[in-house]
This record gives C-alpha cells, sequence and structure tokens, in this order.
C-alpha cells in the first residue's frame, strides 16, 4: 500500500481544484514568445511541485526490499529571450531540480537530493531567404520534437522530465510552393551534463545517457494532398559506452509516417521503421554475446482517433505498437529494436520503470514489445481534462535477451499483463494548473511474480 502522504498530497490538490472553481477562467500562460520585437527582452520561468510514488515497478516482485518509493520533485526554471531583429531571436533556460525521498533505496538515501543547475536552453535563430521558401537556422541546446515523438522526444533520458534537450544544429527549410518542409538535424549528446556548457553546482555521479551519442536526422514532411501528412526520415545514432549500462555501435533508422484527417470526426496517423547497422556486447541471457552483431529490427506504431464533438468533448483513440524483440537462438542478427531517443514514459510510468532489469539497466527503453488498446478522453469544461487508457503488453519474444536479473521473467510466457491508466489534468488560473495521475499494471506471465505494480503523482505547476 502506497504511504499516507500520497493521500495527503491529492487531498491538497483537490482543495486547490475546489478553490479555484470560483475563479473566472484563463487562457494558458506563454512561455516561450513566438516572435519578439526587435531589441525587446522577454522572461519568465515556472516552478513546479511534483510528488511521485512507485510499488513494485523497479523490483517486480512487492515482497522485495525497497518495493516502495516515493520522494518529491522541485523543478524551478527560469528563461529569457532576446530578439535584436526581426528575423534573429536568442533563447536560453536555467533549470534545476532538487529531489526529497521518504524511503532508502539501492542508490538513493532517504533526505535530500541536491543536484545542479544546468542550461538546459541556450540557442539562436535565425530565419532568411524568400517568402516562398524561407529557411530556419537553429544552433546550440534546444529540444527537438518530430512527428509523434515516438523516436525523437527527449535527448537526456536519465533526468526524467527534468531536461529533454539536444546539443546541435538545425535547418528547415519550408517549400510552400510544393506544401514540404525540410529538416536537417546534426548533435552530439555528451554523458556528462557538464562536457558541454558550465554546471551551477556539483555533477557527482549523474549522467544524462549511458552514452555519447552523435545524430544525424533528415526529415521531410509534405501536406500537398488534402487532409494528409506525408512524413519520411533517415536517422543515424552513433553510441559511445560511458557507464556500465552504456552502449557501442551504430544504427541507421529509415522510417515513413502517414497522419490525416479523411472526415471532420476521424483523425489517424501510422508510422513504420526498419533498422541496421551493429552492435557490442548486448546479450547478457540465455548466453552471453560479446562480439559485434549486425542490426536487423524493425517497427510500426499506430493511432485512430474518433471524435464525437459533444458537450463533454469526447473522444475515443485506439492504438496499436509493435517493436521487434531478438532471440539469438533463432539468427545470428540483433533483432532488437532500439527506440532512439524516444526514451520517455510514453507508454506509462510502471513501463518505464519496469523495463529497467530487462534492458541492462536502462530506464524507458523499450524492446520486445507488442500493444494495444485504447485511450478515453472527455473534456468537460476547457480547463479540464481526464483521460482513462487501457493497453494489453505483450512480448514478441519469450526470452529477455539484455536482463541484468533472468529470475524475474518465467522464460514460459508471452503476455506481460494489462495497465490501466488515469490522468486528470486541471487549468486553475492564468498561472496554475495541476494534475493527477494513477496507474497499474497486472503483470502477466512473462514475468516470475504475477504482482500489480502501480505509480501515483500529484503536480502543481506555477507559471511566472
Amino acid at each position: 500500500m502506497l504511504p499516507i502522504r500520497t493521500v495527503l498530497f491529492t487531498l491538497l490538490f483537490v482543495a486547490a481544484a475546489a478553490y479555484a472553481q470560483d475563479k473566472k477562467p484563463e487562457s494558458a500562460a506563454v512561455q516561450t514568445p513566438v516572435a519578439l520585437p526587435p531589441t525587446e527582452f522577454a522572461f519568465g520561468g515556472d516552478f513546479r511541485v511534483r510528488y511521485e510514488a512507485y510499488d513494485s515497478a523497479q523490483t517486480l516482485n512487492c515482497d522485495a526490499p525497497f518495493h516502495i518509493r516515493d520522494y518529491f520533485r522541485l523543478r524551478l526554471r527560469t528563461w529569457e529571450s532576446y530578439s535584436p531583429l526581426p528575423n534573429l531571436s536568442f533563447y536560453g533556460r536555467l533549470a534545476a531540480e532538487p529531489r526529497y525521498w521518504f524511503n532508502n533505496a539501492t542508490t538513493v538515501s532517504e533526505g535530500k537530493e541536491w543536484k545542479y543547475a544546468i542550461l538546459d536552453s541556450l540557442y539562436s535563430k535565425w530565419t532568411t531567404g524568400p517568402a516562398s521558401s524561407p529557411i530556419t537556422f537553429m544552433l546550440g541546446r534546444q529540444d527537438i520534437q518530430l512527428g509523434d515523438q515516438w523516436l525523437v522526444g527527449d535527448g537526456t533520458p536519465l533526468d526524467g522530465s527534468w531536461t529533454t534537450f539536444f546539443d546541435g544544429a538545425r535547418v528547415t527549410i519550408d517549400a510552400k510552393s510544393i506544401k514540404t518542409k525540410f529538416d536537417v538535424i546534426g548533435f552530439n549528446q555528451q554523458a556528462h551534463p557538464k562536457d558541454h556548457f558550465p554546471l551551477l553546482g556539483r555533477q557527482g555521479a549523474y549522467t544524462l545517457m549511458e552514452q555519447d551519442e552523435n545524430g544525424a536526422i533528415l526529415y521531410a514532411s509534405n501536406k500537398s494532398i488534402k487532409n494528409i501528412q506525408l512524413d519520411g526520415y533517415y536517422i543515424y545514432k552513433g553510441d559511445e559506452k560511458v557507464t556500465s549500462n552504456g552502449n557501442n555501435g551504430k544504427a541507421h533508422t529509415l522510417g515513413a509516417r502517414v497522419a490525416g484527417t479523411p472526415t471532420a470526426k476521424w483523425q489517424y496517423a501510422v508510422e513504420g521503421a526498419y533498422q541496421w547497422g551493429h552492435r557490442d556486447l548486448q546479450v547478457r541471457y540465455p548466453t552471453t554475446i560479446t562480439s559485434s552483431r549486425d542490426i536487423s529490427a524493425y517497427a510500426f506504431n499506430s493511432r485512430l482517433t474518433y471524435l464525437f464533438k459533444d458537450a463533454l468533448n469526447n473522444q475515443i483513440t485506439f492504438l496499436a505498437e509493435y517493436l521487434s524483440g531478438d532471440d539469438p537462438s533463432s539468427t545470428d542478427k540483433d533483432e532488437m529494436f532500439d527506440n532512439l531517443w524516444g526514451r520517455y514514459p510514453r507508454l506509462g510510468e510502471t513501463w518505464a520503470v519496469a523495463y529497467v532489469p530487462e534492458s541492462g539497466g536502462r530506464s524507458s527503453q523499450y524492446q520486445n514489445l507488442f500493444r494495444t488498446g485504447a485511450t478515453w478522453t472527455i473534456s468537460p469544461t476547457k480547463d479540464t481534462t481526464i483521460a482513462t487508457t487501457y493497453c494489453a503488453m505483450f512480448a514478441p519474444e519469450e526470452v529477455p535477451t539484455r536482463t541484468t536479473n533472468a529470475s524475474l521473467y518465467s522464460r514460459d510466457g508471452n503476455f506481460r499483463g494489462h495497465m490501466l491508466q488515469v490522468v486528470a489534468k486541471q487549468k486553475f488560473t492564468k498561472v496554475i494548473s495541476g494534475l493527477l495521475f494513477a496507474e497499474a499494471s497486472f503483470l502477466g506471465d512473462y514475468y516470475t511474480h504475477h504482482d500489480t505494480i502501480t505509480f501515483v503523482r500529484a503536480e502543481v505547476l506555477f507559471t511566472f
């Protein structure tokens, strides 16, 4: 059972919501201006108070020591933007997120966890060229999300939602005559956070990812067909191991995405990708393979949404996703699909952590997966959203080849389990918003212990 402070923080959230109901709803605050008049400065920030608690998500066994882990995360960010010319701007943001742990764990002691403050954005943006085909250059530390953020969404997975940045350059060409945008992106990610920019405070033992990474992306998006968007991309990722959980190797990914709105009430998106290259030191079970293996892997992702367009803004989205797994006894290829920079809790918070012992100690390293399910969303007011999700989770291969603890897996089943998730979001005022998040996953015969793993979150966000 989760601690009483979970209930107390939830009650605090509900009390704030009740107080805010008497206030006139206001539109969301804009944190980053899209455009600024010449020579004008803009600045602001946000402060997020978040309480999180897991039960058995990391241990996959409700009887194991430290199966409950709960803590506060206090993230403070301040930003400033300056535009000396109409087509030139500079943006910087500083972020820090100290935490407070309520229970001992294997790597984190009870009490305060003081980290460092980091520049999680620092870039220049310049637009030039004719109006028919403007070219935009972005240079420096920046957030990059492409498509549905399936493979490109978070460049710094080990610090959670504290930062998501990429260090590099992006060139976007908007060829309006053919209704096509082209992105050319290159970046270098360093595992140690102080390698590219100085920190405020000590780095300590913290890293942003398990390896140094070089990346290159070519991405094209075309809207010449009415109500349809066609995307195509090539992604290169080169890894150089830094920590014991790191990778060595090079992966090439070629993919395509189709999204559209065939009618006013229907939306869809379908994406598929093939991956090749080579990896070193990946297989740990059932036998250890330390030599380099060639990659041959594939994946797809899809969603279909129906919008009721009623008073409650009901909509239902059907989901299906496949990420290939690897069975070394079947071929000499490494058939495990790497989800690249899609390592964030998009499948759910329980699974982001539950994958750690299966993927060599790497959080949100989703692999060997087939899932299907649906999300039902309602918005009774413009400031309130409630989403409920159910997914059935499967493992195409019974063998957990990257596991650090083989005793957690039965090796005699393909069903990972059922996942049920409820997320409530509320905009209280112009500067205050909140979120309640609850998730439970009921483990299936892929695992040794058929336990229930849970996660809860309560959050309040202040913007200024």
